[in-house]
């Protein structure tokens, strides 16, 4: 069976820096896959090549069966592949509706974008009783929700999430990784990037360890948890 997402033999350079060095995974649908590692790891460079925003110097990248790596971003999204970007990139003056209302900018389906709306609203109650409230005066822990919602309104068949647990306190983490549980548990496929190793790989089905461009170990997330390697490089323990 075709796995939803392939990326093969990826090279990504900034000038003559190359973030990517040849990096292949998959995706299945359904599944949650993690890209974990530290700064500079390439794991953003990544998903922002997959998203269009980036061009590869090398390598394929494919969607359900179809190669995209040379599609503009835009089409990429209305293909069914959403990125809720590091650092959530929200409109801070437009309010939460008009903010989550933009992640459907490709739909004409009005009743399905009402029926996604309350659905986001269902997934993060605070966004529903702020609808009206500028974007801009939300914390980062309510800004991240924002982001995560505004993708989900894309109707997205596969979720990208680029460090959505960046900057947020432990509580709000907490809420977050719990949120992506509950996505996973409807059937969501998503591909998480995370500097936090222990949270992603405790949620995932499977995990790539990237090292300066390069995937370095790769396994189940269960068993990455156990890898001595990934406990003292990742985890913090001895």
């Amino acid at each position: 069976m075709t796995a939803m997402l392939e990326v093969k033999n990826l090279k990504v350079a900034y000038g003559r820096v190359r973030a990517v060095k040849g990096i292949s995974f998959s995706v299945e649908q359904g599944q949650v896959v993690t890209l974990v590692g530290t700064n500079g790891a390439g794991k953003t460079t990544t998903l922002r090549t997959i998203s269009g925003l980036l061009r590869p110097e090398e390598g394929e990248i494919w969607f359900e069966g179809e190669r995209i790596d040379a599609v503009p971003a835009h089409e990429v999204t209305t293909r069914g592949l959403a990125h809720s970007p590091e650092g959530r990139r929200i409109f801070p003056r437009l309010t939460v509706e008009d903010n989550l209302r933009l992640g459907a900018f490709a739909r004409k389906d009005k009743a399905g974008i009402a029926q996604d709306l309350e659905r986001v609203f269902d997934l993060f109650e605070i966004l529903r009783a702020r609808r009206a409230q500028p974007a801009g005066t939300f914390s980062g822990g309510e800004q991240q929700m924002l982001a995560i919602g505004r993708a989900m309104m894309s109707r997205p068949k596969l979720l990208m999430l680029d460090e959505p647990s960046m900057g947020l306190s432990p509580l709000m983490m907490q809420r977050i990784m719990s949120t992506i549980t509950e996505l996973k548990s409807e059937g969501v496929t998503i591909l998480l990037v995370e500097q936090n190793a222990q949270a992603a790989l405790s949620l995932a089905d499977y995990g790539y360890v990237l090292e300066v461009g390069s995937i370095v170990l790769e396994d189940t997330g269960a068993k990455l948890l156990t890898d001595d390697n990934v406990r003292k490089a990742y985890l913090g323990e001895d």
